[in-house]
């Protein structure tokens, strides 16, 4: 881990300006800040329409490096962000979270990755993972693995509210969401776009304050959207061999249901067949879906190797 010294002189080069975004989080702001001050050069605090006093703590921690920015109506997570990103002045992006989650000691870590050539950090949810809680862990499985079949990288941990890029990457890396599913589709958009992505192992600490997360509505966000950047990030060609498994998987499902239909209201299956019918299609389209990410995975690989030649 680079020292602090390190830090400062690096920061030199580089302005960094980390954004928090805030909605009802009086409890945690000023123990955030204050943590993130010695290794920021800006501070970009933006309260989200909070109906706490987050707000008034927010502008007695104004000084030279912190900015508050304030939206009336509270807006959603990523309108934040966005905020942010637009006010800022650094080279370097950071986003963390308003809760005391994050530790701010891994930034010289971050800066590092990005000095090497990396273009999206990461902060791995690896150590302490006990203090998520099981359901979001299973999630948080669920979901990572996917987005690693989907972009064909391994990805750890994609929903980390901790990571870092150079301010200009970001209008590459945004997406369109408004919640909590805004990581996640970030993340495989930077990935399938072929751009290189570093994961830094990191504590995630006990949470100050109330949870805003709604496990199974923002489950079900993050899984359409994945499907959703899956599609629209995809290269013509792979989407021209990916095209025919969404017909034969809806093939695989009918013969599937018609099977399981028969076996609830008759007792035995008519069609004996349905049941291998239905597992060969399905795997059929999982094959050429596969088969489509990898040649669309290539192609973004030689598209950014033709950018950086360029």
């Amino acid at each position: 881990m680079l020292n602090k010294n390190h830090t400062n002189e690096k920061s030199e080069k580089m302005k960094i300006s980390v954004i928090i975004p805030a909605y009802n989080e009086e409890q945690a702001l000023k123990p955030v800040v204050d943590e993130y001050l010695p290794y920021a050069d800006e501070i970009i605090i933006v309260d989200d329409g909070s109906s706490d006093s987050t707000y008034e703590i927010a502008k007695t921690l104004l000084n030279e490096k912190v900015q508050v920015l304030q939206h009336e109506k509270n807006q959603g997570k990523v309108a934040a962000l966005r905020t942010g990103v637009e006010h800022a002045t650094g080279d370097i992006i950071i986003f963390t979270d308003a809760d005391c989650t994050y530790p701010a000691r891994y930034i010289p870590e971050f800066i590092n990755k990005l000095e090497h050539g990396v273009d999206l950090v990461l902060g791995s949810r690896q150590i302490n993972r006990e203090n998520i809680p099981l359901f979001n862990r299973l999630g948080n499985f669920f979901f990572s693995s996917l987005a690693a079949y989907i972009s064909g990288k391994t990805i750890v941990d994609s929903q980390t509210g901790f990571r870092a890029f150079r301010k200009e990457m970001f209008e590459k890396f945004d997406v369109e969401a408004r919640s909590l599913e805004f990581e996640t589709k970030m993340t495989v958009r930077a990935a399938k776009l072929g751009y290189k992505i570093a994961e830094i192992p990191i504590e995630y600490r006990a949470r100050v304050g109330t949870s805003k997360l709604h496990p199974i509505r923002d489950g079900l966000k993050m899984f359409f959207g994945l499907l959703a950047v899956s599609w629209n990030d995809t290269s013509p060609l792979g989407k021209m061999i990916m095209f025919p498994s969404f017909i034969l998987i809806l093939i695989g499902i009918g013969f599937g249901s018609i099977a399981l239909y028969e076996r609830l209201t008759l007792y035995h299956l008519v069609n004996e067949y349905y049941p291998l019918l239905a597992v060969f299609f399905i795997l059929v389209a999982i094959q050429l879906m596969s088969i489509g990410l990898i040649v669309d995975y290539i192609s973004k690989k030689m598209d950014r190797i033709e950018e950086k030649l360029s």
